[in-house]
């Protein structure tokens, strides 16, 4: 397990956590999961929720070219743009 930072962006807002997790695909997931409660992200609704889980396993997150342990991912869904960056942290 590794710690990722996971930066993930829509409706005009940022919003960052920290979560120990196998890879970075799972560190996406956990983040949006553990904050799915927050009266700020209020929108991750469980259904949006399920389609980043699709995507994530469907296209897989991108590395960022010439950079090292930081990924990226984007969608949309229903008329808006998900973008989340997903940086590996701590090597452990």
């Amino acid at each position: 397990m590794n710690l990722y930072t996971v930066i993930f962006e829509f409706m005009g807002g940022t919003y960052c956590s920290q979560n120990y997790s196998a890879n970075e695909e799972k560190a996406l997931l956990n983040a949006l999961k553990e904050n799915i409660e927050n009266k700020e992200l209020i929108d991750f609704k469980e259904d949006l929720l399920n389609e980043f889980n699709f995507w994530v396993e469907e296209i897989g997150v991108s590395p960022l070219d010439g950079l090292v342990n930081i990924w990226y991912f984007s969608f949309s869904y229903e008329d808006e743009s998900y973008h989340c960056h997903i940086i590996k942290t701590v090597n452990l």
